[in-house]
């Protein structure tokens, strides 16, 4: 019986290594010189659908701020005063014929037992029927408000609002980052998180880099903490769009009504504030009449209750009710 030494093995096993080494250079010419002879067409690229908000392929991504869907911001750039109808039930047809005639719908998750899945329902009935969807989330957290702009709303409603951090929460968790630093988000950026939603859906592809410049974002004057610092608010929060002087619980925490000297005094506070920022002022369509307002919670053929030019009760008018 033949025996290989080692030393043997290891000259047999050099010479197959060197003879594998020679054969692999040979192969990878004869490949390249057929290459450069008669290149073969490049396999074309598979197809990668458009992310939501981004273009499809070939056609340059949209620019951010170049779109606005919200007609709540057109309309006001236009001067006019914008109304609404409120839903607190799941009814989906009742929703559609809210929707008549009127320029955006309050759909009411403070004061109601609406679900999630009926909100969201209920955006898509209300975008579907021309009008524009804004949500009184309960409170001003992330998972609220995250849920509201996800499901497609365009107006974020924050009630109680009376302190800095919450009209801060308001705007962050309203609006999403930077985005892509060549294309950036319009400011201000938030901590909004992009994930699979209801929203691009409704908005079409130009919400993610457009949703910033199209969601408002309106707090709530509800008790005299919000009075002292509504001024604050507006200086030191940067996205506030909207404030609103709720006419209700604005009396009922104070311990007046519409039309006290008190009530006035502190309604005439948070309207020069706002105004005098160039924010939009809100309040119950009763006050259509009233100087400044100009996005009411209610119709358009409300029953006005009596103020002047410069804010003050029509001695002769009903009292409010």
């Amino acid at each position: 019986m033949n025996s290989i030494t080692p030393v043997g093995f290891l000259r047999r096993a050099s010479r197959a290594r060197f003879v594998r080494m020679a054969v692999i250079p040979a192969a990878l010419l004869v490949a390249a010189s057929l290459s450069a002879a008669d290149p073969a067409p490049a396999a074309p690229a598979p197809y990668v659908p458009a992310a939501p908000g981004q273009a499809p392929r070939g056609v340059p991504p949209i620019k951010a701020g170049s779109l606005t869907f919200n007609t709540v911001i057109t309309k006001l750039a236009e001067g006019k005063q914008i109304f609404s109808n409120t839903l607190s039930e799941p009814d989906l047809a009742a929703a559609k014929k809210a929707c008549e005639g009127q320029d955006f719908i309050w759909i009411e998750m403070q004061h109601s037992t609406l679900t999630w899945r009926e909100t969201q329902q209920l955006v898509k009935v209300v975008a579907e029927a021309g009008c524009i969807p804004f949500i009184r989330v309960p409170t001003a957290n992330e998972g609220d408000i995250q849920k509201a702009t996800d499901a497609g709303a365009l107006g974020i409603i924050i009630p109680m609002v009376d302190s800095v951090e919450e009209a801060r929460n308001a705007v962050m968790f309203s609006k999403f980052p930077i985005g892509h630093r060549d294309n950036p988000n319009t400011k201000p950026w938030g901590h909004r998180s992009s994930g699979g939603a209801q929203a691009p859906s409704l908005w079409g592809p130009g919400y993610n880099t457009n949703a910033n410049n199209n969601i408002l974002v309106m707090v709530l004057i509800e008790n005299p903490a919000g009075v002292g610092v509504v001024d604050d608010i507006l200086e030191e929060v940067e996205g506030i769009d909207i404030v609103m002087v709720a006419s209700n619980d604005f009396g009922q925490h104070g311990g007046d009504r519409d039309g006290d000297a008190s009530y006035n005094a502190r309604e005439k506070l948070v309207r020069e504030a706002v105004l005098s920022r160039g924010k939009i002022l809100a309040g119950p369509s009763s006050w259509q009449d009233r100087p400044g307002y100009r996005l009411f919670q209610g119709r358009r053929n409300a029953t006005n209750t009596g103020y002047d030019a410069k804010g003050d009760r029509i001695p002769d008018a009903p009292p409010a009710k």
